[in-house]
């Protein structure tokens, strides 16, 4: 019977960490923008159909800017890896007693005996990929990123995701006043989940982090609000289409 990878013996550890960081990143983002834009306009405006046309502009503009963002971002980071992954290559080829004597501190850094150090400054060094991985890793800290066109489509997606149901009371329900209600029901919803998401990544106390999630996006409802208010004090208010 062949032998079960660590994966699959530990399955509540996940293995796909960056690109959960991406989903929940976007999906939080997308919940709280939306809620914060829309409790702010919907202070301000009278007319409801310019809170979804202006909801759904900000939502959809949000998400892109949040994809480009993220994909450059995560590129820009794959280019500096492969630029020091290039350097540690000549490095190798060309001063390997020095790269051996640095992975010798590593080991020794690590708390290993001497002769366990030679033992595997030894076995690492005869295979040259795996050299390569522990210096980019273990030297300089460096873990190479995921596709920057996967990241920047799940963070713009999950963005989404999250950012259009506090938008769909303003198109189901009516007055303004009950739809802004429901949008806020609908956001404390939404961020419940997310909440639950980063508990069963992370762990931890499940309350704190449902309550971690909802006061952040409270708070952004709060500026939201604190800012319509005061376009309706300075007499910016009562637009209509």
């Amino acid at each position: 019977m062949q032998e079960k990878s660590i994966a699959e013996r530990e399955p509540q550890h996940p293995t796909s960490g960056q690109f959960l960081r991406d989903i929940v990143f976007g999906a939080n983002d997308g919940v709280v923008t939306a809620i914060g834009f829309l409790v702010g306009i919907a202070g301000s405006v009278s007319e409801q159909g310019i809170v979804v046309i202006a909801g759904a502009l900000t939502i959809i503009a949000g998400a892109a800017s949040m994809a480009l963002g993220n994909y450059l971002a995560v590129k820009s980071q794959r280019e500096f890896y492969d630029a020091m992954e290039k350097i540690e290559n000549w490095e190798i080829d060309n001063k390997p007693d020095v790269e051996r004597d640095e992975i010798r501190e590593i080991y020794t850094n690590y708390g290993f005996d001497k002769d366990t150090v030679e033992v595997l400054t030894k076995k690492v060094t005869a295979d040259r990929n795996l050299w390569l991985r522990v210096m980019m890793r273990d030297e300089l800290g460096l873990v190479k990123e995921e596709s920057p066109r996967i990241a920047g489509v799940l963070i713009g997606f999950f963005y989404l995701l999250a950012g259009i149901p506090p938008l769909l009371p303003f198109i189901f329900f009516t007055p303004i006043a009950r739809a802004l209600l429901m949008s806020i029901f609908v956001s404390v919803l939404v961020m419940t989940f997310i909440g639950s998401i980063r508990w069963w990544l992370n762990r931890g106390s499940f309350g704190t982090k449902i309550a971690e999630t909802i006061v952040i996006g409270l708070v952004a409802a709060a500026i939201g609000f604190i800012a319509g208010e005061a376009l309706r004090f300075f007499g910016i208010s009562g637009v209509s289409l």
